[in-house]
């Protein structure tokens, strides 16, 4: 009897495991595109700014219209807006993305099966003490790393998370922004 609701949790536990994995799927595709949908609309709308600014300073020996000054201003705001909205999003989906890592990882444990874990492995890696990974059934070979400098596993290389670059492509384009912004601003100042 006991072997029978044994069975039925291990069963249901890989079902949600598969589910899990999905959703881990779905998640990292919609951060991928999303990345890319993001950096595209702010390429575009740098380069209405970049067009809105040279028109400007072809005119800077006469008075700028206010309408140019207005529509730069409107650009970087709407960039400015762009990005913050894309920084916020990115992080919720990154906390949503580790929510279902450590369920996948908790369902490994509890699925209890020998040989590999798709996801609880990756702790073993990137502890600096342990230094060499093998298989469990011996048929891959033994996997070596680094422990020190700037590859080794406590370097930069190894602290890197994977999605850093959602957060740091944001922060990339708000400094351009806000630096252009200024540029425009001390351009008309003068």
């Amino acid at each position: 009897m006991e072997s029978t609701g044994k069975k039925e949790d291990t069963a249901s536990a890989q079902k949600n495991y598969l589910a899990v994995i999905s959703l881990i799927e779905g998640i990292e595709n919609r951060l991928k595109w999303s990345e890319m949908f993001y950096i595209l609309l702010n390429v575009i709308i740098f380069m209405i700014i970049v067009y809105l600014v040279a028109a400007t300073i072809t005119e800077s020996c006469q008075e700028v219209p206010p309408i140019h000054m207005l529509f730069i201003f409107f650009s970087h705001s709407i960039g400015i807006i762009i990005n913050t909205f894309w920084m916020a999003a990115a992080m919720r989906l990154q906390l949503k993305l580790k929510l279902r890592y450590f369920q996948a990882r908790f369902l490994e444990r509890k699925i209890n099966r020998d040989g590999e874990y798709l996801f609880s492995d990756e702790a073993l890696f990137f502890n600096p003490a342990v230094r060499r990974v093998e298989s469990a059934d011996g048929k891959e070979p033994a996997l070596l790393y680094p422990t020190k400098g700037f590859m080794g596993a406590d370097g930069i290389i190894g602290a890197a998370r994977p999605r850093t670059l959602a957060l740091l492509m944001p922060l990339m384009f708000f400094i351009i922004y806000f630096t252009s912004l200024f540029s425009v601003l001390h351009l008309i100042m003068c």
